[in-house]
């Protein structure tokens, strides 16, 4: 467990939380402090409980005005499901104490938020100076943590060159979560395994090492490391969003559903949970309730959810099929507000238009997306996948050769786009000279769409190798 989960697993919290719903249902005033207020508030925002955890907060800032921990609670409420940064600022300077390092901590994410990552790093560099000399290593970590959390990699692994002690596990946590965020899956996994010989019980170093296996393609271990998390918490909402993921991974749609279902119950305010049942439901071809799902996590996004676009991507693929062509392109114009790939969404009209025959109109906004984006060989292949997708298979071989040829065989993904075209167009020896290149670079997506032509248990890394055999024996 983390030190959270082992807190509010405790007799002291649960005696804690207890007599506050009791105060609740009696009426009868209850003494807790500020930080107590709000650790039952975290627990509340845990549970998928959010408007008592916002209950508990007014009632401890009516208490304990201008104290920190129930206004930062309130200020990052603001920040991350309102996407209000001003809100969130205008609460923070109602703390009394502005010296207090969590004051600090709430105007740097506020900056991150507001994509001022540079600012907000300078800013706690400023701070970092004011600060006693006792709390400057916790401080640091700190300060990394956020960064980490954010996905801003290299500033969390710069924090965390001013640590001094590498033998402490939160360092190790650390540290194993930057080299997961820069590709370093194998020495991510070492670091996880040292820390797991030490705690077997943490269900928190089991879903890193969860995670570092997903990243890697080694699927089988990802979901067996998930299992070992949820045996030792079956609510834990990050082992059941790794284990659905890894399922989705392999294909197996309708039990990776039940994961996103139980992930979903857990955190109904995430937005996470509906999306993947929405799009597991896409690819079992259960189109009217994917589109129910993908709604519901349309109206529980907040605004500034980095998921929006998927989820109007996806609902446009579904509406699409259900052959609402003008409700699919109404959500592909939605994406013009958000920040995400425009180029890639133009490309999405596109495929739109040409799955609806409207070849002219579909080959204007392949030609616009083209133009805007300088040429770029990543969009010229999302239009290649979407003529492949409809069924174009000459044009899009003809395309994918030409991406092949331009990159100087150096793709990393479309190979196996390539492989299924030859290999439907009859041309042997290309299809496997470009498996071999799928298998190599692409697992993960030669198991997308290359995986109807093998056995399902088959490890898509060992696709060349069975069409070898196959081939010998004929």
């Amino acid at each position: 467990m983390s030190s959270s989960d082992n807190y509010y697993n405790s007799k002291k919290f649960k005696h804690i939380l207890t007599e506050y719903e009791e105060s609740e249902k009696t009426g009868h005033p209850v003494f807790l402090d500020s930080e107590e207020f709000t650790d039952i508030a975290e627990y509340y925002h845990m549970h998928g409980q959010l408007q008592k955890a916002i209950n508990v907060i007014d009632y401890a800032i009516s208490i304990y005005p201008g104290a920190v921990a129930p206004l930062i609670f309130k200020a990052r409420m603001a920040l991350l499901k309102e996407g209000n940064a001003e809100k969130a600022r205008e609460i923070a300077a109602e703390i009394d104490d502005k010296t207090d390092l969590d004051y600090y901590y709430i105007q740097a994410e506020i900056m991150i938020v507001e994509r001022q990552e540079d600012e907000a790093d300078d800013y706690l560099k400023a701070c970092y100076h004011q600060i006693d000399e006792e709390d400057e290593q916790d401080y640091v970590l700190d300060v990394a943590t956020l960064f980490a959390d954010y996905d801003l990699i290299d500033k969390a692994d710069e924090w965390l060159q001013r640590y001094n002690d590498d033998s402490q596990a939160d360092y190790r946590e650390l540290l194993g979560r930057i080299l997961l965020g820069k590709g370093k899956y194998a020495e991510s996994e070492k670091v996880f395994n040292e820390l797991i010989d030490e705690n077997p019980f943490s269900s928190h170093y089991w879903n890193y090492l969860a995670s570092s296996q997903l990243m890697a393609n080694r699927i089988h271990d990802s979901i067996e490391s998930s299992e070992y998390s949820i045996a030792i918490n079956p609510d834990n909402e990050e082992a059941l969003l790794n284990k659905a993921n890894g399922l989705y991974s392999l294909g197996n749609y309708e039990e990776a559903l039940e994961y996103y279902r139980r992930y979903t119950q857990i955190c109904p305010s995430d937005e996470t949970g509906e999306m993947f049942q929405g799009v597991c439901l896409l690819c079992l071809n259960q189109l009217e309730e994917a589109v129910e799902h993908l709604k519901k996590a349309e109206k529980t996004a907040p605004p500034n959810s980095p998921n929006l676009h998927e989820i109007y991507q996806e609902l446009a693929f579904t509406l699409s099929r259900l052959g609402f062509l003008d409700a699919a392109l109404s959500y592909v114009d939605k994406t013009d507000q958000l920040d995400c790939d425009h180029n890639e969404m133009m490309v999405l009209r596109g495929h739109l238009l040409l799955e609806h025959g409207q070849l002219a109109e579909a080959q204007t906004c392949f030609g616009y997306a083209v133009k805007e984006s300088g040429g770029s060989p990543h969009i010229f292949l999302r239009i290649a996948i979407s003529v492949f997708d409809n069924g174009y298979l000459q044009l899009a071989y003809k395309m994918l050769s030409i991406l092949k040829k331009s990159s100087g065989n150096k793709l990393q993904e479309g190979y196996s786009y390539l492989a299924a075209c030859c290999k439907e167009l009859g041309k042997q020896n290309e299809y496997m000279e470009n498996l071999r290149l799928a298998c190599h670079h692409s697992p993960a997506e030669a198991r997308n769409v290359l995986g109807d032509y093998f056995p399902e248990e088959l490890p898509p890394e060992e696709y060349y190798d069975y069409e070898k055999r196959k081939s010998k024996k004929q």
